[in-house]
């Protein structure tokens, strides 16, 4: 598993998944990386769909040079 891999799937660990309002869907984000929520109807699709957001961002992230927050500070906001 590769460095990005990694920091991912650590990451995920700290995903907040609120469960929808009755006809809602539900919503995940990862409190200390801003910009990413994603929203889904079924936990399982939002999980997905906040991995595929969080692989993008790291991405984008490391191409910009911005490199990408410490997990253990994104636990502490979590």
């Amino acid at each position: 598993m590769n460095g990005m891999s990694q920091y991912c799937k650590d990451a995920l660990k700290l995903a907040v998944v609120k469960n929808p309002e009755a006809g809602g869907a539900f919503s995940a984000n990862i409190p200390g990386i801003a910009g990413i929520i994603v929203f889904a109807p079924t936990r399982g699709e939002v999980m997905a769909e906040l991995k595929s957001a969080l692989e993008g961002w790291v991405e984008l992230s490391l191409a910009r040079g911005d490199g990408l927050p410490a997990l253990h500070d994104l636990a502490v906001v979590a």
